[in-house]
């Protein structure tokens, strides 16, 4: 009997079919699973691709709402 190692997983991309990498990819990110799908959507399954643009949408967040909410800080 042949002893074979079982397929490594590709470790820079996103599969959404497999429940444990989403729930892994969520928590390390910090976001909703409709924001992750909608993430995948626009920018594909790429790990660093997802990472980036979560990080940039939450880069906009924060200047959207240090514009409205900035003079009343150094008040």
């Amino acid at each position: 009997m042949l002893c074979s190692r079982p397929p490594r997983p590709i470790r820079t991309t996103l599969d959404l079919a497999n429940a444990e990498q989403v729930k892994s990819v969520r928590k390390r990110l910090r976001i909703t699973r409709a924001d992750l799908v909608r993430i995948v959507d626009k920018t594909g399954n790429s790990l660093s691709a997802i990472e980036k643009e979560v990080e940039f949408e939450n880069l906009t967040a924060a200047q959207s709402y240090n514009a409205k909410n900035g003079p009343e800080i150094f008040k």
